[in-house]
């Protein structure tokens, strides 16, 4: 799995909860709405960072912060290849992540980045995709 962002955890299962309170009282009402439970009732102690935890022992592993064009790879499988920094003893690093791709689906998918808005740094950004998920997170956190 791979994400663009600090975990695959949800962020109020992260540390984040305690970090950010104005967000983590938003997810309280989003929680109470949805769920009939608050925050600590749905990510208690036993639940603390559920991708490491109950993941990696049957060898589903994730990558996170990734950058680059991954908006061309939304909601699609690729081969993947992590080449990590020489760490010792580390139980994380620095790594180049590669996406591979076969040739057809790799013209497809740079004539998708030609029509795509870009990053400052010449990544592909699928604005649409951003739409859908202020869309999602403004009607869940709109009163009923």
């Amino acid at each position: 799995i791979g994400v663009d962002c600090g975990s695959a955890d949800h962020p109020m299962n992260t540390i984040i909860r305690d970090w950010m309170p104005r967000q983590t009282r938003e997810a309280e009402r989003v929680f109470k709405k949805k769920f009939g439970k608050s925050v600590a009732e749905v990510f208690d102690d036993s639940k603390y960072q559920l991708m490491h935890l109950e993941m990696f022992p049957f060898g589903i592993i994730h990558a996170e912060c990734l950058g680059g064009d991954i908006d061309l790879l939304l909601n699609r499988r690729a081969k993947v290849g992590i080449f990590p920094w020489r760490f010792v003893d580390g139980e994380s690093s620095i790594a180049r992540c590669v996406a591979m791709v076969d040739d057809a689906d790799y013209d497809a998918l740079m004539a998708k980045k030609a029509s795509l808005p870009k990053t400052k740094f010449g990544d592909a950004s699928d604005s649409a995709h951003v739409d859908r998920l202020n869309k999602l997170s403004k009607a869940n956190l709109a009163d009923d």
